[in-house]
């Protein structure tokens, strides 16, 4: 399960890679200067390129997540990318719900959470799509390869015990 974990880790680091490069080419809402100068702001800071290692730590942190919920399953490129697009639509709502509201310091719901997330809320959605899609698709990759299901299985065997 730890190296399904691990895949889910790593392709969190290039979903979020991916994350950050869209956002960055879509419209900051007025005030911001940018979308990674937005991201940057969420963590109190005023140089965009901390929002690249926001979005890279955010990716990281659910990328991970998402190898420990389908550490059982085998799935295709296809199945596996429909998931992570599933995982990162989900994402979005908790973030535009509860993350950024909360990083604003505002009440989740709240007429000024909806206000300050109006602005973000299109690139925001487009980038944990695309997130999302690599996400499920390097996770795909990684579980598929025979190097990566020999060592699991070596783990599986060792893990049993004689009764």
């Amino acid at each position: 399960m730890r190296t399904k974990i691990a895949a889910g880790a790593a392709g969190g680091l290039i979903g979020g890679l991916a994350l950050a490069a869209v956002i960055a080419l879509m419209p900051a809402p007025a005030g911001a200067g940018s979308m990674l100068g937005f991201m940057a702001h969420l963590v109190r800071s005023v140089h965009p390129a901390v929002g690249w290692l926001v979005c890279a730590v955010y990716g990281v942190l659910i990328g991970a997540w998402f190898g420990r919920l389908l550490h059982a399953q085998v799935l295709d490129a296809g199945p596996a990318m429909l998931w992570g697009g599933v995982y990162g639509l989900g994402w979005w709502i908790v973030a535009g719900i509860v993350l950024v509201p909360a990083a604003l310091a505002r009440w989740p719901l709240s007429i000024a959470a909806v206000d300050q997330v109006r602005g973000v809320a299109l690139p925001l959605l487009i980038g944990h799509l695309v997130y999302g899609v690599i996400l499920g698709l390097v996770w795909c990759r990684i579980t598929s390869r025979p190097s990566f299901q020999r060592h699991t299985s070596q783990a599986t065997v060792a893990g049993r015990r004689a009764a």
